[in-house]
């Protein structure tokens, strides 16, 4: 499962000339004549694959080639020089990205133009900055889950496919730079990446619980693919566009391998899947430096076709699908929980197959402590989860399939959504282990195996806080509660404090971020010729500033002020309402206009705002 015979290079030499780049597998052996080569002009983007004698003279290792990116004068040639292992999945391991570079030539360097299209490119594939998270495998096919996997190994025509033609283009993190060495025939030298989260818990101890064999071996991994389509920040992408595509969207993978039995040597493997993704109707909430920025919903009689736009690409893989809503139902939320339902029932009054829509009020029902009470969502959900089942397979072959998966949201699809992932997550393993025979039936993980419970709880909430990091800026909310089953004040103080950050990276910093995730993922395309588009990258910081500098003037002169009736008019108006009253005038001027002070997007702009607030006649 997932071995090709034909893997990408693994250790590449870049050879870097004036204007054109060649890119060979290190040679090991002497007399060698003849190897595989890329040849990459950075003056046209022209790719070729060749045969030529190994190249002499200085060279960089890389251990990937991401992708060739067009600039507006010339290309660069994207590489990865660092990577660490993270993960073995079957054999094959995973890498994370730990160090990228650029490569072009002079000429496209020095251009004004491409100057802050280069600052975005280098931001948006390095791995401290917007590019953080970025994984792959020489031998595993990490844009499929397990279970995809499967039925590719059994289609001989598939599976003898390069790695970058079977990949799943959804999850293929840089395709688009990827696209011209495919069409080049320079499948070995493409690396498909994922941007996401994979971790791995090693050496977890298992005991049968009926027959001779006391113990077996086991590797918990989880692994999140984020979606390439409508990538992007917490507010600059929102809703669904009209393909079906939502923001956030997220699969995230389950994966509990068993050393072999005795008398064979396949290992046992178990998958779960569970989805996240925005509400899938066209919503916006653009930043406008409110903390809770204006939410505006497109008309209903797009709510319906949106939705089943979007089931389309979710029944592609998981056939049926259970849409848990964790929003508000009352108050601003609650509008957004209306339009969703009423999406919902045009799409079955319509016809539509294969959904099942549950709205589960998650503040109203746990609070900030009660989180015991979400097993009135699990008695809603429990014969779905049932029925959709989960991913087996073994020495004799697949003994179960997932034929269905839950799809879980919230308004960022991060918090709550984090900790209803985490329960199916845990649920999935008791049932995968009670199958096994590995847990008693009804009998839960905790009781059995304590040390796998904790560990299944960090992996879970470092998974959450990844996720929240790409899409937020910080970790995830409710997180203590993921990672240590309580609900304290000390994880509550850290929800305000992760609040507050957020509140400042969404308004004053997401809009450069967002436009290096267009970039890399190539929802931005340059155009030859010409620059990056023009927009004023205003702060509203200074007139805040004068703000709280008036009002604080204001109120430190009242202590000094004259309170006697003749003195009113000449002290106390001018030194002490004058500051405050003009401070707040600021305020209000700068809340009005919050919209034009945002740090915005300029690449894309238009794929945040899917809709716009109705003009005033």
């Amino acid at each position: 499962m997932g071995v090709e015979p034909v893997p990408p290079h693994s250790e590449l030499q870049v050879y870097v000339g004036d204007a054109n780049v060649v890119v060979q597998p290190l040679v090991k052996q002497r007399g060698v004549t003849q190897v595989d080569t890329l040849s990459v002009d950075l003056r046209t983007g022209s790719v070729q694959r060749l045969d030529s004698a190994p190249q002499r003279g200085p060279a960089v290792s890389v251990v990937a080639v991401l992708g060739a990116q067009r600039l507006y004068k010339g290309y660069a040639l994207v590489v990865a020089t660092e990577a660490a292992v993270v993960a073995n999945v079957l054999g094959a391991d995973i890498y994370q990205i730990k160090s990228t570079k650029l490569i072009t030539s002079e000429e496209a360097r020095l251009s004004k133009e491409n100057k802050p299209l280069l600052r975005l490119l280098s931001d948006g594939a390095d791995p401290e900055g917007s590019g953080r998270a970025m994984y792959f495998s020489y031998y595993y096919d990490i844009t499929l889950c397990s279970q995809r996997i499967a039925d590719v190994a059994n289609d001989t025509s598939t599976a003898m496919k390069f790695s970058a033609n079977r990949a799943d283009k959804d999850f293929f993190w840089n395709f688009a730079m990827s696209r011209s060495m495919i069409d080049a025939g320079a499948h070995r030298f493409v690396m498909p990446c994922i941007m996401g989260f994979v971790r791995q818990v090693p050496n977890l101890v298992l005991r049968q619980v009926k027959g001779a064999r006391a113990h077996r071996t086991a590797t918990l991994t989880l692994i999140a693919r984020r979606c390439v389509q409508r990538a992007g920040t917490r507010h600059w992408r929102r809703g669904a566009d009209t393909s079906g595509y939502v923001a956030n969207y997220v699969e995230t993978e389950q994966l509990l391998q068993l050393e072999p039995e005795e008398g064979t040597d396949v290992p046992t493997v178990a998958s779960y899947l569970v989805l996240r993704g925005s509400i899938p109707i066209m919503w916006t909430e653009l930043p406008n430096i409110k903390y809770k920025p204006t939410r505006v919903i497109a008309p209903s009689d797009t709510l319906g076709p949106t939705l089943a736009k979007h089931m389309e690409v979710l029944r592609t893989n998981h056939k049926e699908v259970t849409a848990i809503n964790l929003v508000n139902q009352h108050g601003g939320e609650g509008k957004l929980c209306d339009a969703f339902k009423f999406a919902v029932d045009q799409y079955n009054s319509g016809g539509g197959k294969g959904l099942h829509y549950v709205a589960f009020d998650f503040h109203q029902e746990c609070g900030t402590k009660r989180y015991e009470r979400m097993s009135i969502l699990w008695d809603q959900i429990k014969d779905d989860f049932a029925r959709h089942s989960f991913f087996l397979h073994g020495a004799n072959g697949t003994l179960s399939r997932q034929r269905g998966a839950m799809r879980v949201n919230c308004i960022d699809c991060l918090d709550r959504t984090n900790v209803v992932q985490g329960v199916l997550g845990r649920k999935s393993l008791d049932a995968i282990l009670s199958q096994l025979g590995l847990l008693a039936e009804g009998v839960p993980m905790s009781d059995t195996y304590p040390d796998v419970e904790q560990e299944f709880k960090v992996l879970w909430a470092d998974h959450g806080d990844a996720v929240s990091m790409q899409y937020a800026g910080t970790g995830a909310m409710k997180s203590g509660f993921t990672r240590t089953g309580k609900r304290t004040y000390g994880g509550l103080l850290d929800d305000g404090f992760k609040s507050v950050s957020r509140y400042y990276l969404n308004n004053f910093q997401d809009g450069k971020k967002q436009d290096a995730v267009d970039l890399i993922t190539g929802a931005y395309a340059p155009e030859p010729g010409t620059s990056m588009p023009k927009s004023a990258r205003r702060s509203p910081l200074i007139p805040l500033l004068m703000a709280v500098v008036l009002i604080y003037f204001g109120f430190l002169n009242i202590a000094r002020a004259d309170l006697s009736r003749q003195s009113l008019l000449l002290d106390v108006i001018p030194s002490v309402l004058g500051p405050i009253l003009v401070g707040l005038a600021v305020l209000y001027f700068t809340a009005a206009n919050g919209k034009y002070l945002v740090n915005r997007p300029v690449l894309c702009y238009e794929l945040a705002a899917t809709v716009t607030k109705p003009k005033k006649s």
